[in-house]
């Protein structure tokens, strides 16, 4: 099932974006650890995989406090295919999360990765200094009330950002809070917004963002994610 909203592009002056900058100014949230990137996978391996394969492979790892954030290059249609113009095979044995990381964005460099509170996010190189690109927008504040899942965090989004098409589907899974959230967060990005109702699902959470450049949509899961080649 899938819902669509129309979020407007947000019009204050744009910063640089820096990647993986702390939030800074926060209410109802607890302090969540950072990822464990020094944490050691026994044996990782993909053959002929995407980098949305590999990461989900590395999802399904019992990893603590793995909170993956996926932004995949936009396709020009809904019908086109996923886009798996890169693959590659990779074995790793004994390697720590960071290097796996590197390693699957060495294998397909048109992404790179970095860490935002609890949460590793993983994006297009091409979208870091745009200040367009709707996860890169800054919020001065925003307050999200008795929200049961991530994803009624859409609608007050939608308040801010009347004009941008942006939707959210399901793609199976519950995706409840053990109880409705109500928070307020000053001072971050879209991006950061979603890291952190995700981080909110639960020790292990997942999200991603693609579709097209006209209608993207978000998924969110609790735990691993997985893929069908």
């Amino acid at each position: 099932m899938k819902t669509l909203f129309t979020l407007g592009l947000f019009s204050a002056l744009f910063c640089a974006v820096v990647l993986g900058q702390a939030m800074r100014g926060k209410q109802g949230v607890a302090a969540l650890p950072a990822p464990r990137l020094d944490q050691k996978v026994q044996d990782f391996e993909v053959t002929d995989a995407s980098l949305i394969d590999a990461l989900s492979a590395l999802s399904s790892n019992s990893i603590e406090n793995l909170h993956l954030g996926i932004e995949q290059l936009l396709r020009n249609r809904l019908s086109d295919p996923e886009d798996r113009s890169v693959l590659f095979s990779l074995h790793l044995k004994n390697e720590t999360v960071r290097n796996i990381l590197d390693a699957v964005c060495r294998l397909d460099a048109r992404y790179a990765w970095s860490t935002d509170g609890s949460s590793i996010n993983i994006y297009p190189r091409a979208i870091v200094s745009d200040p367009s690109y709707l996860l890169n927008l800054q919020l001065q504040q925003i307050t999200l009330t008795d929200i049961p899942d991530p994803d009624k965090m859409f609608s007050p989004l939608h308040k801010q950002l009347p004009r941008e098409e942006l939707g959210y589907i399901q793609t199976g899974g519950d995706i409840s809070y053990t109880e409705p959230w109500t928070v307020t967060f000053e001072h971050l990005t879209v991006r950061q917004l979603i890291n952190r109702v995700a981080e909110h699902l639960g020790p292990r959470s997942s999200w991603i963002f693609h579709g097209t450049k006209s209608e993207r949509l978000f998924t969110f899961q609790k735990g691993a994610f997985h893929t069908h080649k």
